[in-house]
């Protein structure tokens, strides 16, 4: 990602479909694939893809009278980039003291440390 910024709700709903979709789409493909509830018009989605291509999630190339919007990131990529963020500022960049905190919480399952302890070991 070009620029550290983080992705909202709202432009996660869009990645989300692009992610999943596999190939670049158009404004119209995405229009159609929002859910009812989500209500926005197509300068709406225009302006999230517009801050998804600022902040270096998404490209544009236009063919004929369309924009198709392709990732320049994979879902994984952008998951990573976020998590190594959250890691960097809440523990002051410690992936010790991040794990620590999900087994202090008691959120991790006996079959979770046990996956993470044969990573570690990998």
């Amino acid at each position: 990602m070009k620029k550290k910024s983080h992705i909202s709700n709202s432009e996660m709903q869009i990645m989300e479909y692009i992610w999943k979709k596999g190939c670049a789409v158009t404004t119209s493909e995405i229009m159609q694939s929002l859910p009812k509830a989500a209500d926005w018009n197509q300068k709406t989605v225009i302006t999230f893809l517009s801050r998804l291509i600022e902040k270096g999630v998404l490209k544009s190339t236009r063919i004929g009278r369309a924009f198709h919007y392709a990732p320049c990131i994979t879902e994984q990529q952008y998951r990573n980039s976020e998590t190594m963020q959250f890691v960097n500022d809440v523990h002051k960049g410690s992936i010790f003291g991040f794990v620590l905190a999900l087994c202090d919480n008691g959120d991790l399952t006996k079959e979770e440390i046990e996956a993470l302890m044969k990573r570690l070991k990998e």
